[in-house]
């Protein structure tokens, strides 16, 4: 049975959101037309972006961005963390 889920193609709805980029509302799409669970239709969907290069290297590429921002907000966060606790100890009167 899952190897017959591999080989049919995605539904429309779904490869429409997976080419946009959005892989959750993929998978929530899925469950909800073929009534699959989660770990079925990511399965599916796994398969899906394996055999398509062209598809995963567009994923991987939207992802990226997002990659960055959250690293740059996470140092940032961290600075500011560091610079309070410096404060706190060195420069805070007590």
């Amino acid at each position: 049975m899952r190897a017959e889920r591999r080989l049919r193609t995605l539904p429309p709805e779904p490869a429409t959101l997976l080419n946009e980029g959005r892989v959750d509302e993929a998978v929530r799409a899925l469950r909800q037309s073929h009534g699959l669970s989660s770990r079925e239709a990511k399965a599916w969907i796994d398969a899906h972006v394996a055999d398509d290069p062209m598809l995963r290297v567009q994923l991987e590429t939207q992802q990226r961005p997002w990659g960055r921002k959250f690293f740059f907000w996470v140092l940032l966060l961290d600075v500011i963390i560091v610079a309070a606790i410096i404060y706190y100890f060195f420069y805070l009167p007590r």
